[in-house]
C-alpha cells in the first residue's frame, strides 16, 4: 500500500515537473509585446489602415485629372474608310494611329476636394483603430495571463494538500501498525489521498487549457514551449480604489480612449462624404486636349500595262489630209507589295496627318435613375448612423466602467472576508490535527477540517486574483495601461 501511494505521488510530481522543465518563462510584458507583433486582429487592423491610406492617396491623385496614350496598329479588309483620306475603298491596307489625350476637372462644386477630406478622416480613423485593437488585445492578454496564473497557483495549492494528506497517511499507518488507532482511519485517508491526486491532475489540466487559450491570443504555436513567470500576487501594483472612482475614470476615458477618437473621425468622414455626394448633383466643368496622327498604306500595288494598237482607220483634217488613228489598250493588275515597301511615305503621312484639339466641356446631370440624389440621402443617413454609434459606445463605456468599479469593490470585500475565513480555517485545522494525532478526533472530522481549509485557501486565491484583475480593468479605462 505504501509503495503504491509513493508511486502515485511520484508520478504526479514527475508530470508537473516535466511540464515545467525546459520551458521558457513568459512574463506579462513579453506576452503583450509578442501579441502586439503577432496577434491576427492587430494585423487585420493594420491592413485596413493601409487600405484606407491607398484610398486617400487615390482621392488626392484624382484631382490631377487623367492622361492616356494609345497607338493601334492593324489591317483592314473589304470596303472601309481610309484613315488618312476618309474615302471609302475596297482594298486591304495596313494602318497605325497615335492618340494622346488629357483632361482635368476645373470645377465640380468642390466634390473632389471633399472626397479627399473624407478619405483622409477615414484613414486617420483606421490608424486610431489599430491603437484600439492593441489596447483590447492587451486587456485580453492580461485577463488570460491572470487566469493562467490563478490556475498555476491552484496546481501548487492542490499539490500542497496532496503532500499534507500523504504525510498524515504515513503517520496514521505507523499508528495503525502500533495499534494506537483503528485501521479504518488509514483507509479513509487512502480515499482522501486518491481524491487529492485526482484534484492535482484536474488542476494541471485546467492550467494547461488556460495556457493554451493565452497562446491563442498571442497567436503562438500550440506546440511551442510555454510557461508563465509567476510573480507573487501580493507584489502586483494596484492603484488605490479612491483614485479610480467611476465618474473620474469615465471623464478620462472619454477624452483619451481610442474608440471615442475613432468615432469622431468617422463622423467627420461621413460629413465630408455628404458634401462630396452633394457636389455630384451639380454641373461639372472640365478641360480637355489631345494630339492625334494616322498612317495608312495599301498592301497591294498597281501594275499598269499600255499597248498602242493601230486600227487601220484614218482621221481626215479640213485639208483632206489623212492621219492614222491609234487606240491605246490599258490593263491594270494588282500584286502584293514587299514589306519593305508597305511603310513607304510613313514619315510624310505622319507629318501631314498630325492634328491637335483643346477645349472645355460642361457636363450637366439631368437624370441618371436618381442614383446621385439617392447616394446623397444615403450619405446623410450614414452621418446619423456614425453619431448613433458614438452615443452607443459612450453608453457602453460608461456602463463597463461603473460595472468594473462595482465588481472591484465587491472583489475587494470578498477578498478581505476570505482572508478571515482562511485564518479561522487554519486555526481549526491546527486544533483538529492535534486532536487527531492523540486519537481524540475521528478521520472524517479531520478530513472535513482539512477540506475546509483547502476550500478557504482556494476561495481567497480566486478572490485575490479577481480583485487584481478588476482593478487592472479600471486602470486600463483610466489610461494607465496594464502593469503586473
Amino acid at each position: 500500500m505504501r509503495t503504491t501511494k509513493a508511486l502515485t505521488f511520484f508520478l504526479c510530481s514527475f508530470i508537473f515537473n516535466l511540464k515545467a522543465a525546459g520551458q521558457d518563462k513568459w512574463d506579462l510584458r513579453r506576452c503583450v509585446q509578442y501579441a502586439i507583433s503577432n496577434n491576427i486582429s492587430i494585423k487585420q487592423a493594420d491592413i485596413d489602415a493601409r487600405t484606407a491610406k491607398l484610398n486617400f492617396d487615390q482621392a488626392k491623385w484624382t484631382q490631377l485629372g487623367s492622361a492616356s496614350f494609345n497607338t493601334p496598329i492593324g489591317l483592314t479588309f473589304g470596303r472601309s474608310i481610309d484613315r488618312t483620306t476618309n474615302i471609302y475603298e475596297n482594298t486591304q491596307s495596313l494602318f497605325q494611329g497615335y492618340t494622346l489625350s488629357a483632361g482635368i476637372t476645373l470645377f465640380n462644386w468642390f466634390a473632389l476636394r471633399r472626397s479627399v477630406e473624407s478619405n483622409k478622416f477615414s484613414y486617420e480613423a483606421q490608424k486610431v483603430n489599430i491603437d484600439k485593437v492593441k489596447n483590447d488585445v492587451t486587456l485580453n492578454v492580461a485577463a488570460g495571463y491572470l487566469q493562467a496564473l490563478l490556475a498555476k497557483e491552484q496546481v501548487t495549492l492542490a499539490r500542497t494538500k496532496l503532500e499534507l494528506t500523504r504525510q498524515q497517511l504515513d503517520n496514521t499507518e505507523k499508528l495503525v501498525t502500533a495499534g494506537s488507532v483503528p485501521e479504518l482511519n488509514a483507509a479513509e485517508l487512502e480515499v482522501q489521498f486518491a481524491t487529492d491526486t485526482s484534484s492535482v491532475i484536474s488542476a494541471q489540466e485546467t492550467y494547461d487549457i488556460d495556457n493554451l487559450q493565452l497562446m491563442a491570443i498571442l497567436n503562438l504555436d500550440a506546440a511551442s514551449q510555454f510557461d508563465l513567470e509567476t510573480p507573487p500576487i501580493e507584489t502586483i501594483p494596484v492603484e488605490p480604489i479612491a483614485s479610480l472612482q467611476p465618474d473620474l475614470v469615465y471623464a478620462v476615458a472619454v477624452s483619451t480612449f481610442p474608440q471615442q477618437k475613432m468615432n469622431d473621425l468617422r463622423i467627420s468622414a461621413a460629413q465630408k462624404n455628404v458634401d462630396y455626394t452633394r457636389g455630384l448633383l451639380y454641373p461639372t466643368l472640365t478641360a480637355f486636349g489631345g494630339l492625334g496622327d494616322n498612317f495608312a498604306n495599301s498592301l497591294q500595288r498597281l501594275n499598269f500595262t499600255q499597248t498602242i494598237i493601230s486600227t487601220g482607220a484614218y482621221a481626215v483634217d479640213p485639208a483632206n489630209n489623212q492621219y492614222p488613228v491609234f487606240a491605246p489598250n490599258v490593263t491594270t493588275s494588282y500584286s502584293s507589295q514587299p514589306i519593305s515597301k508597305v511603310f513607304n511615305g510613313y514619315g510624310t503621312q505622319i507629318s501631314n496627318n498630325f492634328g491637335q484639339q483643346v477645349g472645355l466641356q460642361l457636363n450637366i446631370p439631368i437624370f441618371n435613375g436618381n442614383s446621385s440624389r439617392i447616394n446623397y440621402k444615403k450619405a446623410q443617413l450614414n452621418v446619423i448612423t456614425a453619431k448613433l454609434t458614438k452615443d452607443n459606445d459612450l453608453l457602453t463605456l460608461k456602463q463597463n466602467i461603473y460595472q468594473a468599479y462595482y465588481n472591484a469593490v465587491a472583489s475587494m470585500e470578498k477578498y478581505e472576508a476570505n482572508k478571515k475565513a482562511v485564518a479561522v480555517a487554519e486555526r481549526s485545522f491546527d486544533l483538529s490535527t492535534k486532536r487527531y494525532n492523540i486519537g481524540m478526533l475521528n478521520t472524517i472530522d479531520y478530513l472535513t477540517n482539512q477540506n475546509n481549509l483547502f476550500t478557504a485557501r482556494i476561495n481567497v486565491l480566486i478572490s485575490q486574483y479577481d480583485y487584481v484583475f478588476r482593478m487592472k480593468v479600471l486602470e486600463y479605462y483610466k489610461g494607465l495601461g496594464i502593469k503586473l
